[in-house]
């Protein structure tokens, strides 16, 4: 057993044991929800009472909740960008006292980057309740219904690095990536990729590098992904690949499949060696065919395959259920870069509990925007946004994210992401608003000089990569088919986020579609008709289940002019 084995031996049991001792603390902290989150929420203004923030609103003198909810505002991105600006120009002690560790990147409602400071803290609760809480989740599974626990050994992570840098010399990146920064000695050791960092998407072709070294492992135990599209993204990218993948094993070396930089190259082949038995057992099991159990046939130790998979993110993983028979799912976490909110508690469950001891938690209810509830005030089966004060410096921060309350544990409820706000498609995380799809939908009608009676949009999951459909409704019966590149456009110059990861490959460009006029209308004349009261039914805008899917793209209601795409 080499050195590196032996430390796996040591470090996988160790995390699996913590994740143990996490999942328990979560549901401690839960029965006593309310004093946990206020004394959070204390510890948060003690700490940066002395920041330009702090100072500001008297963090020093709010002694009780309703202190606070009167002297600080609810906020947006927008009221800490000339904090964020001066923290980033090198100024310290603005919005928090701590030391500032890295941004994470995000986007607003328009595409303007978002810039969100990350503390210790930050990187320490991410820590907390991703991998170890996973692992710790899929060996309690495991014992369960299987008589065992997790054989330790490494896993895969799906995402890659992003080498920015700021002004003042921080990394601005994601939250994985910051943390490796800091805690990247770990990595080899439980990720199979054996550097202490993660690669950057200028440096190889991460899809194929983080493939190539996990087939290498036969006892891969985990993959861990943020978004369970990234999942699906991955099971494509191998089902397409892996003759290249599996020849590159057997000699020890890296086509040019992988894009690499001669450098990473260099460092790559220092480790690669040529492993022609793992490649006959892989050559084997691949061209049996690409079923339902190949995940366990390559890799007969992968024990749960994690992300987020809820919500907009379904139709993904059922997707990604095609090839993983036997493999349980962990629906992951709630978050974003302002935050992580809440995680899974148990394999297979859609339901997440909320964790109090990383951000302090307010909500407004949807239909009374005047109320705002602590958390051991919300009812079950409704829908609440969600605002938050983290450990970075945003104080009753308004995400844009509504929840849905689905159960409770002690004071703490389990929720479930529902929707942002006008937020209609997100497939890899570029977070597409129905503003955005109405900008793609203005631009086609201008530049075919027609007017647009109604239009919806979906995913299409045959495409490689997934794309958005367009489906657009125009009074003078025109074939808009040949518009694309107008939607493609306007989206790009509305959401930063949506371009950037079309140039990346996540999503391939949008294509647009002819409706028949008055499919929309019928659509609610149907549901009237079902008895849905009239004041309920409005036109839809994406197609997200199955009845919507029948009636809009399988029920004769395109039209075909001869040369449209219908």
């Amino acid at each position: 057993m080499n050195s590196r084995d032996l430390m796996t031996r040591i470090f996988v049991p160790a995390m699996i044991l913590k994740g143990h001792m996490d999942v328990k603390a979560m549901h401690r902290n839960a029965r006593n929800g309310k004093k946990v989150n206020e004394k959070l929420l204390f510890k948060i203004l003690r700490k940066s009472e002395n920041s330009v923030y702090g100072k500001e609103y008297d963090f020093k003198n709010i002694k009780t909740i309703e202190d606070y909810r009167k002297k600080v505002p609810l906020t947006y991105y927008k009221d800490y960008e000339p904090y964020i600006e001066r923290m980033i120009n090198d100024e310290e002690n603005v919005l928090v006292s701590a030391r500032i560790e890295g941004y994470a990147q995000s986007s607003g409602s328009v595409g303007k980057r978002k810039f969100i400071p990350l503390t210790a803290d930050d990187i320490r609760i991410y820590t907390k309740y991703t991998v170890t809480r996973m692992m710790a989740l899929a060996d309690t599974y495991h014992k369960k219904h299987n008589g065992r626990g997790l054989k330790p050994d490494r896993g895969m992570y799906t995402g890659p690095a992003y080498n920015d840098y700021l002004p003042n010399g921080l990394i601005c990146s994601n939250v994985p990536d910051v943390a490796g920064r800091k805690l990247g000695f770990m990595y080899p050791y439980f990720i199979n990729v054996p550097f202490k960092r993660l690669f950057s998407i200028n440096e190889i072709n991460y899809r194929y590098i983080n493939l190539r070294l996990s087939l290498e492992n036969k006892n891969t135990m985990f993959l861990f992904s943020v978004f369970f599209k990234d999942v699906c993204d991955y099971l494509r990218y191998l089902e397409n690949n892996w003759e290249v993948l599996v020849d590159d094993i057997e000699k020890g070396k890296i086509s040019d499949l992988a894009k690499a930089s001669e450098e990473t190259k260099a460092e790559l082949l220092k480790v690669i060696r040529p492993m022609p038995e793992r490649a006959a057992e892989l050559r084997k099991e691949f061209e049996k065919g690409f079923d339902e159990t190949i995940i366990s046939r390559i890799w007969p130790n992968m024990s749960v395959f994690s992300g987020i998979g809820t919500s907009t993110f379904t139709p993904f993983s059922k997707l990604a259920r095609k090839t993983t028979a036997g493999i349980p799912f962990d629906f992951g976490i709630y978050g974003a870069s302002e935050g992580l909110f809440a995680a899974c508690d148990e394999l297979e469950s859609a339901k997440q509990l909320l964790l109090t001891d990383s951000c302090y938690y307010e909500f407004i209810p949807i239909d009374d925007e005047d109320k705002i509830y602590s958390i051991n005030d919300l009812e079950i089966g409704k829908e609440y946004e969600i605002v938050i004060t983290n450990q970075a410096g945003l104080y009753r921060y308004r995400c844009g994210d509504i929840i849905k309350v689905v159960d409770y544990l002690g004071e703490c409820p389990y929720i479930q992401f529902s929707r942002r706000y006008g937020q209609l498609l997100n497939v890899t995380g570029e977070k597409t608003t129905e503003e955005h799809v109405a900008a793609a939908v203005k631009a086609i009608s201008q530049a075919a000089n027609c007017e647009v009676n109604d239009w919806v949009v979906c995913v299409d999951m045959d495409a490689n990569p997934f794309r958005y459909i367009l489906l657009i409704e125009n009074k003078e019966g025109k074939d808009l088919s040949q518009y694309d590149e107008y939607a493609d456009q306007a989206l790009n110059k509305i959401n930063a986020r949506y371009e950037y990861f079309v140039k990346l490959g996540k999503i391939g460009k949008v294509t647009i579609r002819n409706l028949k006029n008055g499919t929309n209308k019928s659509w609610m004349k149907k549901l009237i008709e079902g008895g849905a009261p009239t004041t309920q039914v409005k036109p839809v805008r994406i197609l997200d289940t199955p009845e919507k899917e029948e009636f809009f793209l399988k029920n004769n209601e395109f039209f075909d002019n001869g040369h449209g795409k219908g």
